[in-house]
């Protein structure tokens, strides 16, 4: 590939449900352009987007691919992303470098729930966007009703930029109502004729909606409107292109990817209206120690800078790391800083992509996107930068885990190369996380949902030639104490030969200020020598693993210290440690013991009409609403909710809002277990600690 411009460059991410037929649109932008000869399709497996073997397998996007578009002087960094909404964080790293947006919408099926989440996503981040419909040559598309649906879900700055003639099999093309030409498609190519008689009124009233958009943009044409004076095509584009970049209006485009029909007019219309690389606000960033705000041109005479906005590990090739050159320009051989890490890295490989595909080249410059090959420092959201000119960018937006599954390795054997290979997996999907869980023992892998982890599965057995299962995650709970317990712990043993001897007397009591646990030494007189006192503290601070209901770690308990007795001969730190124990567990029990469960902090967002079903869920669920906040079309919710109410809540939220709902997370505090649902809980950790000593 030749070197570009900033002027000449498109970085564009396409969005849409799942299904829309992004990755066919992608396709038809490769044949448009020569780079293939032939298309493929995604029931043949055979597309450049969806190249990797789960995504043969299922037959949908995992990921986001680069694809790269010559056409007309001008490249494309087409970025073709996931429809499903698990696979969010893929959408989220393309659009930190992808500053030009286009929606694909099924005409059969219209605006859909991913669509709408797109669409979002991308206002929030101020991304210039258009509309193409899809599959316009399908039957029973009512295009009226469409376009009024679209404008009605995504606001009235969506404009018709095209009016379709035909449609199912007797589809024949558009008519640019901006070029006022009609686009016409003979069965083998597209070609310009004139705007029929007939359609004249109707490409009349779609250009006069199209004027009144721009007048709403453009204050010399609204008083040309307000004066009744002719609005040239000149001054229609100006504020066309204008309206667009600052996102007051989208334009909608028509046509079929599978026909190759208004592929190009979408190409055209993304060169002519939308913004450049060289267009886009120049980056910012910090000096590497926070202090000073840098400002950098995206120009190829700037200090070299990029941004790591994407990650594959390849168990054959190595890392591949995708960068945006936001200035400057990088060569092999270079020496460059990775200012996360404050390391030097040489690189030594560098290529465009396409799909899978590496395309040779020996520099990429700004506005421009790549891959560095086998620079095992870089990660996703990292910046690179000359080392005399470093410059650091934000980080990336990281998805928080909705859900977990502790994950079951089948062969042993495997159980030392798991933790590298979920590592790998985690590099290239910022959304997942995977963790040792020490209290229970479990290996939890944290994601957005079932089609996630059954990702995960697929790749481990695949990729790492890993078998594993899934269990649900186990709740860590906590023991604690409501009432007081004044008690005696004795080790004694003084039959032959060197004895142990402790005695101890303790008051147990609970805490209320949010510590864990408190020692108070209040001994007088000696009772208990000095240099016994740490090893009392020891005893209980070590009892405290493992509480008297169920074994669960114990918090909130404060131990006073208050007597005792030693033999000068036979006491030893370790007949107080084991005096300490002992009286721990008396303590507990006669302290009216009782169990504290996770509570957790959620936030739902979710359009008003699912409120009500979404808080007697809750409800159901022993959550506490404790806020509502209306945000556009949508709700906030916040509620505190019991940890093992919310295991799988995302699967049923999801199907209770039709997939348009979504939820973040955290840990607030414990709180204690209602009694009723204590003895099954106790029951269930008895049973699985006599299963876990049974395996051994």
């Amino acid at each position: 590939m030749k070197e570009y411009a900033p002027s000449n460059i498109r970085n564009v991410i396409v969005v849409g449900h799942q299904g829309s037929g992004k990755t066919s649109v992608v396709e038809s932008f490769l044949k448009m352009s020569g780079a293939i000869a032939k298309k493929g399709s995604v029931t043949e497996k055979n597309t450049v987007s969806d190249f990797t073997k789960e995504e043969k397998n299922a037959g949908v996007s995992f990921y986001s691919s680069l694809i790269p578009v010559e056409f007309e002087d001008t490249k494309y960094n087409f970025i073709d992303t996931p429809g499903f909404y698990d696979f969010n964080q893929e959408v989220i790293c393309a659009s930190r470098v992808a500053r030009t947006a286009v929606i694909v919408v099924d005409a059969q099926k219209g605006v859909e729930i991913g669509t709408m989440k797109e669409w979002r996503q991308i206002r929030s981040k101020s991304i210039p966007a258009i509309v193409f419909i899809n599959k316009m040559d399908k039957e029973n598309i009512k295009f009226d009703e469409l376009i009024d649906s679209v404008r009605d879900k995504l606001g009235k700055r969506a404009v018709p930029f095209c009016w379709p003639i035909g449609h199912g099999d007797k589809f024949e093309g558009f008519v640019n109502v901006v070029e006022n030409k009609a686009r016409i498609f003979d069965g083998k190519e597209s070609h310009d004729d004139v705007v029929w008689p007939e359609r004249k009124e109707q490409a009349k009233k779609l250009r006069d909606m199209i004027v009144e958009s721009v007048a709403n943009v453009d204050d010399d044409v609204m008083m040309k409107v307000l004066e009744e004076q002719e609005v040239t095509d000149e001054e229609i584009k100006k504020g066309l292109k204008k309206g667009i970049a600052q996102g007051a209006l989208v334009p909608v485009i028509v046509g079929s990817a599978l026909k190759d029909v208004g592929v190009r007019t979408l190409m055209r219309e993304i060169k002519q209206y939308f913004p450049s690389e060289a267009d886009l606000r120049e980056p910012f960033g910090e000096a590497p120690e926070g202090m000073e705000i840098i400002e950098r041109k995206v120009d190829v005479k700037e200090p070299f800078s990029a941004y790591v906005w994407k990650t594959i590990v390849d168990p054959f090739m190595g890392k591949l790391s995708f960068i945006a050159v936001r200035s400057g320009s990088i060569s092999k051989d270079q020496t460059i800083l990775n200012v996360n890490k404050d390391e030097k890295e040489r690189i030594n490989n560098i290529a465009f992509i396409r799909g899978k595909e590496q395309l040779e080249t020996t520099k990429i410059t700004a506005g421009d996107l790549g891959i560095i090959m086998k620079v095992d420092s870089l990660e996703t959201g990292d910046t690179i930068a000359d080392p005399a000119n470093p410059i650091k960018y934000d980080d990336v937006e990281r998805l928080a885990p909705t859900i977990y599954y502790a994950l079951v390795v089948k062969n042993k054997n495997d159980e030392s190369k798991i933790t590298e290979s979920l590592r790998r997996i985690c590099a290239e999907d910022l959304s997942i996380t995977a963790t040792r869980n020490a209290e229970t023992k479990q290996l939890l892998v944290g994601c957005q949902g079932q089609p996630q982890i059954d990702n995960v599965i697929f790749k481990l057995k695949n990729l790492y030639n890993i078998e594993a299962t899934i269990e649900d995650a186990r709740i860590s709970y906590r023991e604690t104490i409501k009432g007081t317990a004044d008690v005696e712990g004795r080790y004694v043993k003084q039959s032959g030969g060197s004895g142990q001897y402790g005695i101890v007397v303790i008051k147990f009591e609970p805490l209320h200020d949010g510590k864990d646990f408190e020692f108070v030494d209040d001994i007088f007189g000696g009772a208990v020598p000095s240099n016994f006192i740490p090893a009392v503290q020891k005893g209980l601070e070590d009892s405290m693993k493992s509480g008297v209901l169920a074994g669960f770690p114990v918090i909130g308990v404060k131990a006073s210290l208050h007597d005792g007795k030693y033999h000068p001969v036979d006491s030893s730190e370790l007949a107080f440690k084991m005096a300490a124990s002992f009286a721990f567990k008396d303590g507990c029990k006669a302290a009216k013991p009782t169990l504290l469960e996770p509570i957790m902090e959620i936030k739902v967002v979710a359009p008003n009409d699912y409120i009500g079903d979404i808080m007697g869920d809750l409800s159901k669920r022993r959550g506490i609403i404790m806020g509502i906040e209306p945000v556009g079309e949508e709700q906030y919710i916040t509620a505190e909710c019991p940890q093992v109410e919310l295991q799988k809540y995302i699967i049923d939220l999801k199907t209770m809002t039709q997939g348009q709902a979504t939820f973040t997370m955290k840990f607030l505090r414990y709180d204690e277990v209602p009694s009723n649902l204590i003895p099954k809980i106790i029951q269930e950790k008895q049973a699985l600690d006599q299963a876990v000593a049974a395996a051994k």
